[in-house]
């Protein structure tokens, strides 16, 4: 898949789903991988967690207007600065907004003008296994039956705990078929792993910015290295659906 001309929309009407962090580990992705330029666009300004990290170069773009609609010249902008390049896009939604923008996708046929263009929609849906998992699980049904015909990875956030079985053997993927893949955040242990983890998201920093930091009291070696084994394990996953490689 060419990343270059892919546009990835992150959109979860429940907050606390894991949205956010599916964002943040998405662009690192994207910036690794893509031969090109990619543009990251955070559009929830009252939570601006993608906007945070100095390192992405994040654009902070407030598509919601007084009247809780999408002010679409606003949207239209980054929309059509991504049809006339050849760079990637990945637009980090808010929940609150998640309605208002899965309209203007809908309503302005959105991915069809994509493939006309030769680009690519992909949707990126978190879900968890806590209290919320029925919401989460309600919202990306909603995108299956919005969107039959546009790709939607599904990111299993196991933070809250895991599913009976994997998210990859339910019944929901199987009989999807525009379900590409399934990316795990998989629950590990809670003073090392999530630990350190936690502190990367916390201090907005990026894998490659633990990597290089002298601060040894926010990361030593052993830290840099779990943190390093969480990347390659997500991003072997994003490798294994994308079809890119090291």
């Amino acid at each position: 898949m060419d990343l270059n001309n892919t546009a990835h929309f992150v959109m979860q009407s429940k907050g606390g789903a894991g949205k956010s962090v599916c964002s943040t580990i998405l662009a690192q992705y994207l910036k690794d991988k893509t031969a090109g330029e990619v543009s990251f666009i955070d559009t929830d300004p009252s939570n601006k967690t993608l906007g945070s990290y100095q390192a992405l170069n994040v654009q902070m773009i407030d598509v919601i207007g007084v009247d809780k609609v999408v002010d679409q010249s606003k949207f239209d902008g980054f929309i059509n600065d991504f049809i006339e390049s050849n760079k990637g896009m990945l637009v980090d939604t808010g929940s609150g907004d998640f309605l208002a923008i899965n309209n203007y996708i809908y309503n302005n046929n959105i991915p069809e003008i994509f493939n006309e263009m030769g680009k690519n929609l992909i949707i990126h849906c978190p879900i968890n296994y806590g209290q919320a998992s029925l919401e989460t699980i309600k919202c990306l049904t909603m995108l299956l039956e919005n969107y039959p015909n546009v790709s939607i990875i599904v990111w299993a956030n196991e933070f809250f705990g895991r599913g009976e079985k994997d998210l990859a053997d339910t019944k929901l993927v199987k009989s999807n078929k525009n379900i590409i893949g399934v990316v795990t955040i998989a629950k590990k242990n809670v003073d090392t792993d999530e630990k350190d983890f936690s502190k990367m998201l916390d201090h907005f920093m990026t894998f490659d910015e633990v990597k290089s930091t002298e601060d040894k009291s926010l990361f030593g070696f052993i830290q840099k290295t779990r943190i390093e084994r969480t990347r390659k394990e997500l991003y072997e996953q994003l490798d294994n659906i994308f079809g890119k490689s090291e």
